[in-house]
C-alpha cells in the first residue's frame, strides 16, 4: 500500500515510518525539516524500503493537499504532524501562537484528509490525536482543544463516508517517551506552568504509564493494514487493543 505520513521523518513519525517500511509499504514522508526528511529517506532506502520524501508544511493549508493530488492517489493517510503549541494560562499566551496551533493541527489535518478523500477509491485515513484531546490538559489548551477538534472531525467524516469504502479513525498512540512527552518530562524551566507540566510528565513516566514506542508503532501498523476499519469514526488506543 502507498502510505503518506505527515511529520514522518522525526520522533514518533519516524518510528511509524520505520515499522511500516519494514512491512513492505510504499511510503511518502512529509514535514517541514528538509534535512530530517533527507536523512529518513536515505536510512529507509538503505533498508530496502520504497520511500520518497517531500517538504510540505502543514501550516500551509494547500501544501499537503497539492502533494496528494500530484501523487495520483494514496491508499492510507496518516495525519501525524502537529505542533505542541504555547504553554501557559490561555489568557496569557500569545494569541497568534495559540491560533497557529489550530492552523497546523486542525486545518492542516482537515485539508490533507479532504485531498485524500477526493483521490481515494478505497483506503483509510488515520488521524493521530492524543489523550489531551479526550481529557483536559491545562496550560497547553491550544494543543488539547485542537486535538479534541480532530477527534470530532474524524467522527463526522466517518458518517459522511459511510457509503464509501474509506475508513476514518482517530489514533491516540499513548504517552510515549519521545517527542512532546519526552520534551515535557525533560523541560527545565523557571516558569511555574512549564514546571507543572514537567513534573506531571515525569510522574506519569515514573508510574509506568508511558506506552513503549514499539507498541505504539506496531498498533499503528495494524490500523494501516485495515484491522480496525469496522470501527470507522472511533478512537483507537494501545490500552484498548
Amino acid at each position: 500500500m502507498k502510505v503518506l505520513i505527515t511529520g514522518g521523518a522525526k520522533e514518533l513519525g519516524r518510528a511509524f515510518s520505520g515499522v511500516l517500511a519494514a512491512q513492505g509499504h510504499q511510503l511518502v514522508l512529509t514535514g517541514r525539516d528538509e534535512e530530517a526528511l533527507a536523512i529518513a529517506e536515505a536510512e529507509l532506502k538503505a533498508q530496502g524500503a520504497a520511500v520518497e520524501a517531500h517538504v510540505a508544511d502543514l501550516g500551509d493549508p494547500h501544501a499537503t493537499a497539492k502533494l496528494i493530488e500530484s501523487l495520483g492517489g494514496i491508499d492510507v493517510l496518516v495525519n501525524n504532524g502537529a505542533l505542541g503549541g504555547p504553554v501557559g494560562p490561555t489568557w496569557q499566551v500569545d494569541e497568534n501562537d495559540w491560533w497557529h496551533t489550530f492552523e497546523v493541527n486542525l486545518r492542516g489535518t482537515a485539508f490533507a484528509a479532504n485531498a485524500a478523500i477526493r483521490t481515494m477509491t478505497s483506503g483509510r485515513i488515520i488521524n493521530v490525536v492524543s489523550n489531551a484531546g479526550v481529557h483536559r490538559w491545562p496550560y497547553v489548551t491550544a494543543y488539547s482543544v485542537s486535538k479534541a477538534a480532530v477527534v470530532k472531525l474524524t467522527e463526522n467524516l466517518a458518517v459522511e463516508l459511510k457509503h464509501r469504502p474509506i475508513a476514518v479513525l482517530s489514533y491516540d498512540p499513548g504517552m510515549v517517551d519521545i517527542g512532546l512527552m519526552r520534551r515535557g518530562a525533560e523541560m527545565d524551566s523557571g516558569d511555574p506552568h512549564q514546571r507543572k507540566i514537567s513534573e506531571w510528565a515525569r510522574s506519569q513516566r515514573a508510574a509506568g504509564r508511558f506506552t513503549p514506542v514499539e507498541q505504539s508503532a506496531d498498533l499503528l501498523a495494524r490500523i494501516v493494514r485495515g484491522e480496525f476499519d469496522h470501527l470507522s469514526g472511533g478512537l483507537i488506543t494501545p490500552k484498548d487493543s
